[in-house]
């Protein structure tokens, strides 16, 4: 079965050095490793979308529950989303996707961390764990630092769509490599 999403970007596999940069910045607030990983994405974005008019014109990250966002001082999807929209903004300019600094997505359960679990307790991990509240557009890219098994953003993907979306395009920093291969 196709996932719901429309496309998914994520130009870095989630090991070696890529696997270290992001957890520094989740686990040990090493903000200024944002920018080189979020300026790798924005260039790939741009090549991805370059020959197609068709940009996503809402830009919404996936967002950590609020009692983790207390014990780590910040949500590192914020942060990243933030960055990743003054990037594009500099080189898009007005295509660029708009972006709000409260996701329309709401975490409600505060769910056991997902690198912490097997792919199987992850692809059962989000059963009713994220709710949309707001308004939004139609075609929306979704931002995730990491793609795992994917749940997450299948979760997101189908609460958005539900919600009225008819296109969600994934933008990630990295995914883990397919095992299978």
């Amino acid at each position: 079965m196709p996932p719901p999403y429309d496309v998914c970007i994520a130009p870095l596999r989630f090991e070696s050095l890529t696997k270290s940069l992001i957890h520094s910045i989740k686990f040990h607030q090493q903000a200024d490793y944002i920018r080189p990983l979020i300026e790798l994405l924005s260039r790939k974005l741009i090549e991805h979308y370059q020959h197609i008019e068709d940009w996503p014109t809402q830009l919404i990250f996936v967002p950590s529950h609020p009692k983790r966002i207390k014990e780590r001082g910040f949500c590192q999807t914020q942060l990243m989303a933030s960055e990743l929209y003054k990037i594009l903004r500099q080189k898009l300019g007005n295509r660029t996707p708009s972006f709000v600094k409260q996701s329309v997505i709401k975490k409600t359960i505060n769910t056991q961390a997902q690198h912490t679990l097997s792919r199987k307790q992850r692809l059962e991990n989000h059963k009713g764990v994220y709710q949309v509240e707001g308004i939004m557009d139609s075609h929306i890219a979704l931002f995730d630092d990491v793609m795992t098994s994917g749940n997450t953003l299948e979760t997101c993907t189908k609460q958005l769509k539900k919600a009225g979306a008819t296109q969600v395009d994934i933008w990630v920093i990295a995914r883990t490599p397919d095992k299978t291969g």
